[in-house]
Parts: structure tokens; sequence; C-alpha cells
């Protein structure tokens, strides 16, 4: 696993929660087969509350991210809106833990 943060990288990754008018018959799943299927979509999923799906983008751009949710994502039939959130700062991923320990700068002192 690599810290990006470390590595200078200039990518993002980007949780983006999808409002979609589910088709007769098939409910979610075509909507969700049709974004899967999106190359720049690294994962989907069946979500409960304000938002019906919500995707995964990752190793983008910020201008990339948004030209994707602009003229990929919001105008496939079926998609209602969307909100998008970048991922800022990395802490655990996958059990993976990304902070340094906190450095003790007290001295020893023995009598």
């Amino acid at each position: 696993m690599i810290d990006k943060d470390k590595a200078n990288a200039v990518s993002v990754t980007a949780l983006i929660e999808i409002k979609v008018q589910p088709k007769l018959g098939h409910g979610f799943d075509a909507v969700a087969k049709q974004i899967s299927e999106l190359e720049e979509v690294e994962s989907v999923y069946l979500m409960s509350g304000g938002f019906d799906l919500c995707c995964l983008v990752s190793d983008k751009s910020f201008q990339e991210v948004a030209m994707f949710v602009a003229n990929r994502l919001s105008p496939m039939e079926g998609v209602v809106s969307t909100a998008t959130h970048f991922m800022l700062k990395k802490y655990k991923d996958q059990g993976v833990f990304f902070t340094e320990a906190p450095k003790d700068d007290r001295w020893n002192i023995s009598f």
C-alpha cells in the first residue's frame, strides 16, 4: 500500500453519492451496472439514506473527477443528482494505519 501523501502524488480519491431513478422491473441494479462499467469507477455500493448509490473514484486529479462527474456520470439516464466528497487525509485504509505515532519529547530522568 502506498502513502500518496508521502509520495507527493497529485491524485485524489472521491466518494460520489448518486441519487437515481430506478428502472421498472430492474430497480437500482440496471443503473448500478452502468455506473460499474465506467472505467473511472473503482467501486459501487447500494446505500441507505438520502442517496441511493455511492461510487469510489481514485487516482485522478480534482479536475479529472469533476469532468468525470459532469460529462459522464451526471448525464447518464437514471441519474437524478450527485454529491462529490474528496478524501482529504487518510488515517487508516484496509487495516493499514497512515498516521505516525506522536513523538515523545520527554527526557528520561533517573536518580
